[in-house]
């Protein structure tokens, strides 16, 4: 009984505190969900709350352990009825030990189980913890994610939980190897059981041949962008790889692997062109300095999603930031100008960005309405978007553009380079892109955009 009262006591104790600490208002700047950078952070303080709540336990199985200790003397001693307690108290080393643990232990023991010192410090350090977890906004955000994911792979919920992710079945021997057990252990049907039913229902059906079929559940057709993510776009043409040596100068020295992807849109991909020392410093970011990336689709006033964390830099950038950009212009052969302004993008769960174009269709949405007005009125529209790679992905988060019916799996140390508008500067539709829905991994991109009236007279033109 002792031993019982003992850990509803300290039960009751840390659900109280835990309620009251609970209580508060948790901060409403966090949003774990968007990035795989702050998911990590969360995983980090999960890990912390879980050494707390060990060493809690262990305090508590310590003072079960010395309780236990005392309850098996006493019962030991203790065994028999009136007859042997009397033969019990008779012997004199039998009473004096009853009247020294009466008088001595059993207070030590109440003060023992009150004492919360052991216990309390780990509560504490919960305490803190919890105020850093999730609010009912990010549990919102990841149940968007997964909704998102099982909506864009047209995946079941059985099947996601059973490892099958936008057609690649992840622990496929395993569920293999318990499928054939299962078949195993299925009783055989009799066939002949089977025939004669089927040879009832013909006999049905003949006698009225007019009967209406059962209407299945109609399904929505899938859109393009959900095409594209689903891995249904019809292979792209024969096109060619090569080294680029002759975009500037510098490139004859040390060429790129160029592969050209598309030739209406103007689409390119490099590899190798960022290295892993580079992404490594790129990425040694912690949640703290990344903002909450959050995108305004301004033909539908009001609605806004966030989708992943940003770092944006506006200035001139450091020493990596330069060579980054310089390396774009000798992609490019243009001059990127005097600014860096480049943005690392981290997506989390279900993280994916809706079908947009770089530029901006000023007949569709007249500049007056738009937050970079000056931007585009002083330099021109974005004439190129450049998109490097920082991650492998191994599920979800391809680059897709609807339009051209192209999609682009993330590779690590390769670049996307394309132009937003044609020859003559108007918008081309066919740049307009996507980012299908995260699903296993952590994509990091760094995008930078060039503007066009910079360029006006040095971009080639391209047939």
């Amino acid at each position: 009984m002792l031993l019982r009262k003992l850990v509803s006591v300290l039960l009751n104790f840390l659900i109280i505190v835990a309620s009251e600490e609970t209580s508060k208002d948790s901060p409403k700047d966090i949003i774990y969900s968007i990035s795989i950078r702050a998911l990590s952070e969360l995983r980090e303080i999960e890990n912390s709350y879980m050494e707390h709540l060990t060493n809690f336990a262990s305090s508590l199985q310590h003072k079960v352990d010395v309780l236990k200790v005392f309850i098996d003397s006493v019962t030991y001693e203790s065994n028999g009825g009136k007859a042997d307690r009397i033969r019990y108290v008779s012997n004199p080393l039998n009473f004096f030990r009853l009247v020294r643990r009466t008088h001595e232990d059993w207070s030590k023991l109440i003060t023992f189980i009150r004492d919360q010192k052991s216990v309390n410090v780990h509560i504490e350090e919960m305490h803190k913890l919890v105020n850093r977890t999730p609010n009912s906004e990010d549990m919102q955000e990841a149940l968007l994610g997964m909704d998102r994911i099982e909506h864009f792979y047209d995946l079941k919920s059985s099947d996601m939980a059973n490892g099958l992710v936008s057609d690649q079945q992840l622990q496929r021997a395993a569920q293999w190897y318990r499928l054939a057990l299962n078949a195993i252990s299925e009783p055989q049907n009799n066939i002949f059981c089977s025939v004669d039913h089927l040879s009832d229902y013909m006999k049905e059906l003949s006698q009225d041949p007019g009967l209406p079929l059962v209407h299945l559940k109609a399904k929505p057709i899938a859109t393009a962008v959900e095409r594209g993510c689903r891995g249904k776009f019809p292979p792209g043409p024969q096109l060619v790889c090569r080294y680029n040596s002759t975009s500037t100068p510098f490139m004859r020295y040390a060429p790129l692997k160029q592969e050209e992807i598309s030739r209406n849109p103007l689409i390119w991909l490099y590899h190798d062109v960022i290295y892993d020392s580079e992404i490594a410093q790129l990425k040694n970011l912690t949640r703290d300095e990344m903002i909450q990336g959050i995108t305004d689709n301004y033909t539908t006033p009001g609605k806004a999603s966030r989708l992943f964390h940003l770092k944006a830099t506006d200035d001139d950038g450091g020493k990596l930031d330069k060579a980054l950009v310089n390396r774009m212009a000798d992609i490019s052969g243009l001059d990127v100008g005097n600014t860096t302004s480049l943005a690392r993008i981290n997506y989390g769960l279900g993280g994916y960005f809706p079908e947009h174009s770089d530029y901006t269709d000023l007949k569709m949405h007249p500049a007056s309405n738009l937050w970079y007005t000056e931007e585009l009125i002083e330099e021109g529209d974005r004439l190129i978007t450049f998109l490097f790679y920082m991650t492998d992905v191994p599920v979800g988060g391809a680059t897709i553009f609807p339009e051209a019916e192209i999609a682009i799996q993330p590779k690590k140390g390769s670049a996307l380079f394309w132009y937003n508008l044609h020859n003559n500067c108007e918008p081309n539709p066919l740049t307009r892109h996507a980012v299908c829905p995260m699903t296993v991994g952590s994509r990091w991109v760094l995008v930078k955009s060039m503007l066009n009236y910079d360029h006006m007279f040095k971009k080639p033109c391209y047939k």
